[in-house]
């Protein structure tokens, strides 16, 4: 695979951004890990707090949670006031998305109305399923326009794959006006994703039979040991 994401790159080098030395960045909570640029690393609560006041600077760089949401990108250049490049932010979620047959639709509704919370305008296109990553993992996946209400766009790849019971959300994101540059290079770093776990999916009705009769057994069991032990010092 990494093989193939070389070649791709060599392939796209005339049409797109450079092609960035990569290195394997893994989640601390261990659910996945991706090659990204070599000088790219976690952005800390600290340096968020410094870009919080610092003109220039996406608002979703102001405040991250370690393990929950977080920015993962070129922190010392943004540390400097250069904001210019592209970056990964990351959600990670307690649980797996229900998604229905029309999912598009969901996934549209899901950013209008965060929009409206946090004023600004999320525009999407492209939602369609597919395998993703080293390991053909099924994900949703979409493009994503926002613009501020200062007329700031960016647009960005997004990722929605369940895993182990937990979603986890990957948006690739660069300045709209060089969202067509560095395109290849997001699915190039995205060829090399892999998930520790596969999804667990929706419950059936044997997994919902399965745990009441597991734990009534198990309950069972443990009446007749303590019977056989109350029969002995009788």
């Amino acid at each position: 695979m990494r093989r193939v994401a070389a070649l791709l790159c060599l392939w796209t080098t005339a049409v797109a951004a450079p092609c960035q030395a990569l290195r394997t960045f893994v989640a601390r909570n261990g659910t996945f890990q991706i090659d990204l640029p070599a000088d790219w690393r976690e952005l800390s609560p600290s340096e968020a707090r410094t870009l919080a006041a610092r003109p220039g600077a996406p608002a979703e760089l102001g405040y991250v949670e370690p393990r929950a949401f977080y920015a993962i990108g070129p922190v010392d250049a943004w540390l400097r006031g250069e904001f210019d490049g592209p970056w990964l932010w990351v959600v990670e979620q307690g649980n797996e998305w229900l998604i229905g047959d029309d999912f598009a639709a969901e996934l549209t509704e899901m950013w209008r109305e965060k929009g409206e919370r946090t004023g600004v305008t999320h525009t999407v296109s492209a939602v369609r399923r597919q395998p993703i990553g080293a390991d053909a993992h099924e994900a949703l996946v979409a493009l994503r326009t926002t613009t501020t209400a200062a007329g700031v766009a960016q647009r960005s790849l997004d990722v929605h794959a369940p895993t182990a019971g937990r979603e986890v959300s990957l948006s690739f994101t660069s300045p709209l006006a060089s969202f067509d540059r560095w395109h290849a290079e997001f699915e190039r770093w995205l060829a090399t994703l892999r998930f520790a776990r596969r999804a667990r999916g929706t419950p059936t009705l044997t997994d919902r039979l399965w745990t009441p009769l597991l734990t009534g057994g198990v309950v069972t069991l443990l009446l007749v040991v303590l019977y056989r032990q109350t029969r002995r010092r009788s």
